[in-house]
């Protein structure tokens, strides 16, 4: 799992605690990626914070031993403006950076394309988590030119999630098949903000099958090498 949060932001489990969760259910690695600072209603990581946090998944790391791997990453801002909330040489110390959208969601569809492809073309960007935004039932989602998206995401070997949570369901089925069409890699991950949000992942898996989506299309059913190896070429 690529996409998920501790007590470090707005997480209620230790960068362990939900290490050893996922061991326990079967996975070999996984990446924390907690709330980048602009985002202070989830308590989101400063430069410095982020940097001290990195000790902690070293130290996570070697209390698990060889047979599972803590990646370190965080889930960045885009912000309203189009900018990105960590400085590329931040960026470029991390071992998984994803991108997000959490504010400006009503913003004209030109607009909120353009802040997206911003992401998305930055080199150091391995993945967009819930490109629209959307919430279940409540929030509809950002306006997104999603053929462009789709197509862009492509040629930079961004990651496109499908996220599990059942708020989100986002990459959504139709956009899954497209993206495949297109050539396109995902990720379904759960986002969990506790344990019990693993369980979320079948969500996820079954709107990737509504997509057409196989294990092929899904980063994060590969061995640790390959998947390393790819997020290191992006």
């Amino acid at each position: 799992d690529l996409h998920m949060h501790t007590t470090w932001s707005d997480g209620k489990f230790s960068v362990l605690e939900m290490a050893q969760f996922a061991q326990a259910l079967g996975h070999q690695y996984i990446v924390i990626t907690d709330h980048s600072v602009s985002l202070g209603i989830a308590n989101g990581l400063s430069v410095e914070r982020l940097r001290q946090q990195a000790n902690e998944v070293r130290e996570a790391n070697e209390a698990m031993g060889s047979d599972f791997r803590v990646l370190h990453g965080t889930e960045m801002e885009i912000k309203a403006d189009g900018s990105l909330d960590f400085a590329d040489e931040v960026l470029a110390e991390q071992d998984f950076v994803i991108a997000s959208l959490h504010t400006g969601l009503s913003q004209p569809r030109e607009q909120v394309t353009e802040r997206m492809l911003n992401a998305i073309n930055n080199p150091h960007v391995d993945m967009i988590a819930h490109p629209t935004g959307r919430l279940l039932p409540k929030r509809p989602g950002a306006d997104l030119d999603m053929e462009l998206i789709m197509k862009t995401a492509v040629a930079t070997n961004t990651i496109l999630e499908i996220n599990a949570n059942p708020s989100r369901l986002d990459l959504r089925d139709q956009h899954v098949r497209r993206f495949i069409e297109l050539g396109g890699l995902l990720a379904i991950n759960c986002d969990a903000h506790h344990t019990d949000h693993f369980d979320f992942l079948h969500f996820g898996i079954a709107t990737a099958q509504r997509g057409w989506a196989a294990a092929k299309h899904v980063v994060n059913t590969w061995p640790l090498e390959q998947f390393e190896n790819f997020i290191k070429k992006k």
